[in-house]
């Protein structure tokens, strides 16, 4: 059986919410308010859900379906991408090759049955991106981090945060791990204001602007899946971050400090702490994602924490209707060059769908 649940209707949205209570899926990025908040909202989102009647085998995955803007054209096309952050597909713990090489076929039928162009998957780290239909592209690398015991994990950290986290503890820096009902108004405050100033200063994109509303709105009613943790010099909060965490991993996810005080290194320290309180709730991983580029300047700060723990992070891209596709490629290099912009060069794997970059 194959269905598509949209989570904008009462019915799709009890559904969905049964269903990943059924499979038991503690995961923050499969959450509503999650989506809601940090990714495109719910009015374009659906979740597939296949179902093998023979095991009870089930896949489901949240995706946003995105209509293209085609003045000439009748029919209405769109486009497929996953939410923000590590999703796609998730299966039943029964599941087998074939249940997801079936759960793919249907998803690709009712493309072609729906007018759909293109679609983008965000794949997690545990390996939902096999037996995908389309193509595979290992995009960057990413820090999954091994917790482990206090003594080894000390000894596995680069010798540079080893000196950071000392001179920290020797400037007393004292941090805090607010979680489920500690995390109250005043602790959400004090993390937005470094994080929204953070944002302000390296002149972060607009979609990064979240709201104190928004912030408040997710976390309240998601307290199991998140926590704060923030770094205090006296009383004063410097540095803060919100993690997201599901049964066995902690994912980091927004933070910012207080650049006054950068020369205390609360950054290496605040993530230590982290580490120390993913161990004490038995957490197995603390994943601090990757860099904007393969091994930029972000990427190789977070691998000094986990030197060892790099993993590959994965995109899927299809193409649905190549003849569509083409066109609106075509269409996005004559904006392009209206503007002094170079061509785009089809070959090109570093953007998908290649007709959204037009800038």
């Amino acid at each position: 059986m194959f269905e598509i649940l949209r989570i904008n209707s009462v019915n799709g949205r009890e559904k969905y919410l049964n269903l990943i209570s059924s499979l038991n899926i503690n995961n923050p990025y499969s959450q509503l308010d999650y989506v809601d908040v940090f990714s495109e909202g719910l009015e374009s989102l659906v979740c597939f859900f296949y179902s093998n009647k023979e095991n009870n085998a089930r896949v489901i995955m949240l995706v946003h379906i995105n209509p293209i803007q085609i003045k000439e054209e009748k029919i209405q096309y769109f486009d497929v991408v996953t939410p923000y952050g590590y999703s796609g597909p998730i299966s039943s713990a029964n599941a087998s090759e074939f249940d997801i090489k079936e759960f793919w076929k249907n998803v690709d039928q009712w493309y072609a049955e729906n007018n759909v162009v293109s679609e983008f998957i965000r794949f997690n780290l545990s390996n939902n991106h096999l037996n995908y239909s389309g193509e595979v592209v290992q995009t960057m690398l990413n820090i999954k981090g091994e917790i482990l015991e206090e003594d080894l994990q000390w000894k596995s950290f680069d010798r540079k945060v080893r000196k950071n986290v000392n001179k920290a503890k020797r400037e007393n820096l004292k941090s805090k791990v607010y979680f489920r009902d500690s995390i109250d108004d005043d602790k959400i405050f004090e993390f937005y204001n470094i994080y929204i100033e953070t944002m302000t200063r390296t002149n972060a994109l607009e979609k990064f602007h979240y709201s104190l509303e928004d912030f408040k709105r997710f976390i309240k009613f998601n307290n199991k899946y998140c926590a704060i943790c923030t770094v205090y010099l006296d009383d004063t909060p410097i540095a803060s971050e919100l993690v997201l965490k599901s049964k066995d991993s902690m994912y980091s996810f927004l933070g910012g400090t207080d650049e006054r005080f950068f020369d205390k290194r609360p950054n290496d320290f605040l993530k230590v702490e982290l580490i120390d309180w993913g161990r004490n709730q038995d957490l197995k991983y603390y994943v601090l994602g990757g860099g904007y580029g393969l091994e930029d300047g972000i990427f190789k700060y977070k691998k000094c924490f986990f030197p060892n723990d790099i993993v590959n992070y994965y995109t899927g891209r299809k193409v649905v209707n190549k003849m569509v596709y083409d066109s609106l490629v075509e269409k996005a290099n004559r904006y392009r060059v209206s503007r002094g912009l170079s061509e785009l060069d089809i070959k090109d794997k570093s953007f998908f769908p290649l007709y959204k970059k037009i800038n």
